[in-house]
C-alpha cells in the first residue's frame, strides 16, 4: 500500500490541512493518509492537550475513507521526532511504501530536524509547494514536489482569532468548530 504520513501539532486542524492533503492524496494516488498528531513536539510550546488535538483530527477526517488517525507518537511517548516515527512505521509495516508529506515552510527548516539525511531511508519526501515557494536548499537526495492550492489559513491565526472572540467558522470543519466551543479551547 502507498501510505501518506502527515504529521503536525494540529492545534487545531483546519480546512487548509484537509484540502491540501486531499489534493496530494489524489495526485499521488495514495491508498491512505495517516494523520499523526505530535505527542511532544520538540519545537513547539503552548499546545492544547494531545487528547483534544487528536479528537479534533478524528472529527475532521471521519468522513474521508482515505484518511486515518495514527497515534504512534502517543503510544511511543516522549518527544516526537519524525525520523523515529518513520522508523517505527516502516518496522511495523515493511511492505508499505511511505510518503512523508510536509509543507514547503517545513522543508526549508529540515536542517533543524533530527537526522534529516536519513528520512529518505524510510519514506519518500513529498513537499507541498505553495505559490512563491523557493527550493534552493537540497536536504535530501530525492523529493517529490506537489503543487497545491493556495489556502491562507493558519492554526496560529485561528488561535489568535479565538482569543479575540472572533469567528473561525468555515476555517475548521463544523465538528471541530463545535468541539472547540464546547470544550472552550484556545481562550
Amino acid at each position: 500500500m502507498k501510505i501518506g504520513i502527515f504529521g503536525g501539532a494540529f492545534n487545531p486542524i483546519h480546512l487548509g490541512h484537509l484540502l491540501t492533503i486531499e489534493e496530494v492524496r489524489d495526485k499521488l494516488q495514495l491508498d491512505k493518509v495517516w494523520f499523526v498528531p505530535t505527542y511532544v513536539p520538540p519545537q513547539k510550546k503552548g499546545l492544547e492537550s494531545y487528547n483534544h488535538r487528536s479528537n479534533m483530527v478524528l472529527l475532521a477526517i471521519k468522513d474521508n475513507r482515505y484518511f486515518e488517525l495514527c497515534e504512534i507518537e502517543k503510544e511511543r511517548g516522549g518527544k516526537s521526532w519524525t525520523i523515529e516515527t518513520l522508523k517505527e512505521l516502516k518496522k511495523e509495516r515493511p511492505n508499505n511504501k511511505l510518503y512523508l508529506i510536509i509543507g514547503s515552510d517545513q522543508y526549508v527548516q529540515l536542517n533543524t530536524w533530527k537526522e534529516p539525511e536519513n528520512l529518505e531511508r524510510y519514506a519518500k519526501l513529498v513537499v507541498m509547494k505553495r505559490p512563491g515557494s523557493i527550493f534552493n536548499s537540497r536536504k535530501v537526495k530525492s523529493i517529490r514536489i506537489v503543487d497545491i492550492t493556495q489556502v491562507d489559513i493558519a492554526s496560529k491565526d485561528i488561535r489568535k482569532e479565538l482569543k479575540q472572540g472572533k469567528s473561525i467558522r468555515y476555517k475548521v470543519a463544523e465538528e471541530v468548530y463545535k468541539y472547540i466551543k464546547v470544550n472552550k479551547l484556545y481562550k
